[in-house]
């Protein structure tokens, strides 16, 4: 039997490091406040990893270690960094009951779930909250998208040569900064590599477009046609040329 208490934790972010540095701070933070030294936590943390993923890396390498009766406890932020998955939820915490793992929860409803079962429905009731307010987000955003759709903006990555305008519509980039490449250095680069035969690389010196950006642009058909037709079979993009034909500001 160990003499001292084995303590891992487990932080997940789905984006980027800041957000799992905030994790561990608050986590840490709890450990000083529970006299229990954060030099001695084994870390697990999965980075860029979805909840709904159940076979992210470090959180079965968690799972197996409780399993196999390396630790006593196991620090998490919050119920929503283990999982989205009702199943993966239940299986932690199943492992953990089962080898006598505490699990505490740094943000949450409750802040300690005992291999007893004290504390679970708690933690439960939260996962569930979680979860229903992670399908309103995504039903928000699902509405906003076409509406987005419906009112002719632009969503997504902005093609080489246009802009997006404080409204969201897409517009051919009349006035590039130095770092960009106007709507109408695209058409001329294309232009002459229909014409001139210059290599996408020949083609591609003095642009900040790379020449496989141009290659694509070239060998794709539709797009294509909106610099060298001044067409589109996407309405944003016919419309957005077409104010520009009949000499609309192409920030309006």
């Amino acid at each position: 039997m160990r003499d001292t208490e084995d303590v891992a934790s487990y932080v997940r972010s789905s984006s980027d490091k800041q957000e799992l540095q905030h994790q561990l701070n608050d986590i840490d933070d709890w450990a000083e406040r529970h006299d229990i030294d954060p030099r001695e936590i084994d870390r697990y943390a999965d980075i860029a990893q979805s909840g709904a993923d159940p076979g992210r890396e470090e959180f079965r390498e968690l799972i197996d270690a409780m399993d196999d009766g390396e630790h006593d406890r196991v620090i998490i932020w919050e119920i929503s960094r283990l999982a989205r998955l009702g199943s993966t939820y239940q299986e932690f915490f199943e492992t953990a009951g089962d080898a006598g793992v505490v699990v505490n929860i740094t943000n949450g409803w409750t802040d300690t779930v005992k291999a007893d079962g004290t504390g679970k429905l708690i933690a439960d009731i939260s996962a569930a909250v979680a979860e229903e307010e992670r399908r309103k987000l995504i039903k928000r955003v699902e509405s906003g998208i076409r509406r987005a759709r419906e009112e002719g903006k632009w969503l997504g990555e902005v093609p080489v040569g246009f802009e997006r305008n404080d409204e969201g519509y897409l517009r051919p980039l009349i006035d590039a900064d130095p770092d960009e490449d106007s709507y109408l250095e695209i058409r001329n680069t294309l232009e002459s590599i229909e014409h001139e035969d210059e290599s996408y690389r020949q083609a591609a010196r003095g642009l900040n477009t790379t020449r496989q950006t141009l290659s694509r642009i070239h060998q794709d058909e539709e797009r294509r046609q909106w610099y060298l037709d001044a067409a589109a079979d996407d309405d944003r993009v016919e419309e957005a040329l077409q104010d520009v034909a009949t000499g609309a500001s192409p920030n309006s």
